[in-house]
């Protein structure tokens, strides 16, 4: 198989995780970005189960355990910051409590993989995206229009730019997704000294609102603001600038208990800001002619299923690992990859009983039940318990083992 060029549209897990591999195969290629640099920032992400594995084979789990999230586990308090259930972090790389033993920030796992991407082979630009492509000579090539009037033409394109990615909307005209209706608003806030340990602490106020923090640092952590009332206003505002949904964020949330003030207050002084729906993206197919979509772009699983981060590493393996097998036919690769792939995701996104409704109680007495059934399972680790049952719900998914593709065990194999 000869070398292909290859375009990957979007620099942060997927993308990178795409050019290791490929690269590794002898493929040239080139990564855009639409930010002007690489994306340090975002939220706490973790990788879990398969996604370790792939982790693993790619030789940076040790670096990613380096530089993971202390957190010691996951905390339910009431309206007085009165600790009612916690469930500590397992110990256990395969049986992982509600945090998972490699909790680390998104931002730094995004340069964990640049730079273990970065090399012969490929190629970084930044500020720069897709604004259209087409298949020429009979569809072995794909001719790229970039943002700023460049056009190129590659092998394959792949598009790993995210959620809301453009090569989708080109690819699948009626974009597919699954609203979930819970609407969240995250951003950085300033440690206090009352701030003394490092767990995600949630905390339920009734009328379908949930208020939460993490720690990642000894003078920062973010502030999570998430609701499912208000559906019609909320879709509308997050149309609009940053101004209007941190106005309606706080409408919602000021004077809801617990750190809820402390919290509006510090996403109104927070420099930036990111308020979105949950969504789970149901693309169907993943692949037209010479592209296809990878990560959230193809099957964003929301972070309710906390497996986004390792969809996106297990997906960027498979992709290059049946490529590698198929030689000369790219097409039939990228089919397979889709076949590989499927039913994992599928069981992935699979949402446990109850979920999100149940995290979110509307009436003072779903509140206590809630408090009272949590209470129970943490005094008796009933967690590892529901983790079982939810293993058993999943059993596609989690039944599902990370493939072994021989091309990609070597330290460096080019193709010729």
């Amino acid at each position: 198989m000869a070398p292909l060029e290859i375009l990957i549209c979007g620099g942060g897990i997927a993308g990178p995780a795409a050019a290791f591999w490929l690269s590794r195969l002898g493929h040239t290629c080139t990564v855009i970005e639409r930010h002007p640099e690489l994306r340090l920032g975002g939220q706490q992400i973790d990788i879990r189960e398969q996604g370790v594995t792939v982790a693993r084979r790619m030789g940076l789990l040790e670096d990613i355990r380096r530089r993971s999230v202390d957190e010691l586990g996951t905390a339910f308090v009431d309206r007085r910051g009165r600790r009612f259930a916690f469930f500590g972090r397992s110990g256990d790389e395969e049986r992982q409590s509600f945090t998972s033993e490699f909790e680390i920030m998104r931002g730094d796992l995004c340069s964990i993989l640049h730079d273990a991407s970065a090399g012969d082979g490929v190629v970084w630009r930044f500020g720069i995206t897709v604004d259209d492509y087409h298949h020429v000579k009979d569809g072995r090539r794909v001719s790229v229009t970039f943002s700023d009037g460049s056009v190129a033409e590659y092998d394959l394109v792949i598009g790993a730019d995210g959620q809301g990615s453009r090569v989708r909307r080109k690819m699948v005209p009626q974009d597919k997704y699954r609203a979930l209706g819970v609407f969240c608003c995250y951003f950085n806030t300033s440690r206090q000294p009352e701030d003394t340990e490092n767990v995600f602490t949630l905390y339920q106020p009734g009328r379908k609102r949930v208020v939460a923090t993490r720690w990642h640092s000894p003078d920062a952590g973010q502030g999570y603001l998430m609701t499912r009332s208000h559906a019609d206003e909320m879709r509308r505002v997050l149309r609009q600038d940053t101004a209007a949904q941190r106005a309606l964020f706080a409408r919602i949330f000021s004077g809801a208990g617990w750190q809820s003030d402390r919290l509006v207050r510090e996403m109104h002084e927070a420099r930036d800001i990111y308020a979105f729906e949950a969504v789970q993206v149901t693309a169907n197919p993943w692949s037209r002619g010479r592209v296809v979509l990878l990560g959230d772009a193809a099957h964003a699983p929301s972070f309710f299923t906390g497996m986004g981060t390792s969809l996106a590493l297990v997906g960027a393996y498979v992709l290059a690992g049946e490529l590698s097998t198929h030689g000369h036919d790219v097409e039939a690769g990228l089919a397979a990859y889709d076949a590989r792939l499927r039913s994992f995701v599928e069981g992935t996104q699979k949402l446990s009983p109850g979920v999100p409704a149940a995290m979110f109680p509307d009436t003072w007495w779903g509140v206590r039940i809630f408090q009272f059934i949590l209470t129970i399972m943490s005094l008796i680790r009933i967690d590892n318990i529901v983790g079982l049952i939810f293993k058993y719900l999943k059993s596609d998914a989690n039944q599902w083992q990370v493939p072994d593709y021989p091309m990609l065990a070597s330290e460096k194999n080019h193709i010729m």
